[in-house]
């Protein structure tokens, strides 16, 4: 058994098999839409086609232990686990959507649309995440259901941790990055502390803004977490001439089932990419065929989550200027001055550097929707970066001056900020388990909201559900028993908190 964990796998497996678990999503999307098998078998055999010609392109350079694979899934197990996936420990309020949302999917006939007093609703979300695990209910049950979504979500994490692995050279500096990874937060017991809030709850509610700790993004938001952290971890690949540039853009198409606001911050960098691409000649015919391909496929995605996008909104910055300046001195300070004092020769290049910069410093000023999620999630990707580069300074054993003194940055921002993970962890440990969701969507949020839902007449119409089935939500309330608490107040409710 040990000589076999010895042994390799080129990440070119690994990375097809993220793309593969990404492409499925997209065809049983067109299945959750109704479409017809002459619909879908062509659509489906254009995607594969071009995923197939990705994988053989040329420039994959790279290979992974099979231990460091094993190790990497247990680790993933382990984060879902604590994280209420299987509801086998405490689940953040989040999963009280999310598991009515997986109910659905694997109780209702597909299509399906909720009968609501302003009309009929149809399901618009990036459902990339339910899919798979729906559709393995179907066969055995929403209880099955359940713990498929943790064996899909902990095999995919595992799958990136991996795939993150092959940027350090030696064993002992991978254990180290990935605790370095899943340690990784601002300070936030420093904020929450300042504004009067407990320091045993949630820790980064203390601002109007937020850009959340690994753990947290793991715990809370896992489909906009491992979306932003599947394209942080092909860029930096790609940076390191690992993988073909075709894989993080085509990353970016195939991501957005599963988080659009994680897609758009890492558009930055998939403009350096397609950019850097061009100069260095490596977007070839090939290459250009096979990207072709994969955007046609996911058009049908894109459309999907097109629909009613009006009616989420967008603005000005939902938070005020004057926190902006305590906001980014707690959350990346420490970490942008390390940055800026290795500035000449920065892990991954100086273009990486000022592109994960410039969105960590203008992210708190866009806005999608009523709340912060666009700076919670579009970051992600950037933070994931940013992390990475902080391991990189801290365990390349550079003499340089400037790399000791920001060795120094990074280790006391570090270290504080484990208090956001612990938390998140601790809660996992010792609050109750998360009681099964009984209700559908509509159930937990009455009447929908425009970030999950769009009237059916605005569906496109290659998208639209021609004769979808009618879900009448029933009175059965309350949706969960006993009561669910709030990491935020601490109260126990018998509804959706936000």
């Amino acid at each position: 058994m040990t000589g076999f964990l010895q042994r390799t796998i080129s990440i070119r497996v690994l990375v097809a098999g993220v793309l593969g678990v990404l492409g499925a999503m997209q065809v049983l999307l067109w299945c959750f839409l109704g479409w017809s098998a002459w619909a879908i078998v062509p659509t489906a055999s254009i995607l594969m086609i071009g995923l197939g010609w990705l994988a053989r392109l040329g420039a994959w350079r790279g290979r992974v232990r099979l231990f460091d694979w094993w190790l990497a899934t247990c680790v993933a197990l382990a984060i879902m686990l604590l994280g209420g996936e299987g509801r086998w420990f405490y689940a953040t309020p989040d999963w009280q959507v999310r598991y009515a949302v997986l109910r659905d999917l694997t109780m209702q006939p597909w299509p399906f649309a909720y009968a609501t007093a302003g009309g009929p609703i149809v399901l618009r979300a990036p459902v990339g995440l339910y899919l798979i695990p729906s559709l393995i209910g179907k066969i055995g049950g929403f209880h099955a259901a359940e713990q498929a979504l943790l064996v899909q979500d902990a095999l995919l994490l595992g799958l990136i941790f991996a795939l993150g692995s092959v940027l350090f050279d030696t064993g002992h500096s991978r254990l180290l990055a990935l605790a370095f990874f899943l340690g990784f937060s601002g300070m936030d017991v420093i904020g929450q502390w300042m504004v009067g809030q407990p320091l045993t709850l949630h820790l980064e509610s203390w601002g109007t803004m937020q850009y959340s700790s690994h753990v947290t993004q793991a715990f809370w938001v896992p489909q906009h977490a491992m979306a932003g952290w599947i394209f942080a971890a092909t860029y930096l690949l790609w940076r390191e001439g690992r993988v073909p540039v075709a894989v993080p853009l085509a990353v970016l198409w195939l991501m957005a089932l599963f988080s659009p606001l994680a897609l758009i911050g890492s558009v930055p960098f998939g403009l350096h990419a397609l950019i850097m691409g061009w100069r260095r000649k490596e977007l070839s015919l090939p290459v250009c065929g096979a990207l072709a391909l994969v955007v046609l496929a996911c058009s049908p995605s894109l459309l999907y989550l097109s629909a009613a996008s009006g009616a989420v909104g967008a603005g000005e910055a939902h938070s005020a200027f004057r926190g902006y300046p305590s906001f980014i001195l707690i959350e990346v300070g420490s970490f942008l001055v390390a940055l800026w004092l290795v500035r000449k020769a920065p892990p991954f290049g100086r273009m990486t550097a000022a592109l994960v910069a410039a969105v960590l410093l203008l992210a708190p000023f866009g806005q999608i929707g009523r709340n912060g999620d666009f700076t919670m999630r579009s970051s992600i990707p950037a933070l994931a970066i940013l992390s990475l580069m902080m391991a990189r300074v801290v365990l390349e054993q550079h003499g340089r001056r400037e790399y000791i003194d920001a060795r120094r940055w990074i280790m006391v921002a570090w270290v504080i900020g484990l208090a956001t993970p612990a938390g998140e962890i601790w809660r996992g440990l010792t609050w109750p388990a998360a009681p099964e969701v009984l209700c559908g969507y509509v159930g937990v949020v009455p009447g929908g909201f425009a970030t999950y839902t769009a009237p059916l007449a605005t569906m496109p119409a290659p998208v639209r559900p021609a004769h979808p089935n009618m879900v009448q939500e029933g009175s059965a309330h309350p949706c969960w028993l006993p009561a669910w608490r709030d990491p935020i107040s601490g109260q126990w409710t018998l509804v959706h908190p936000y």
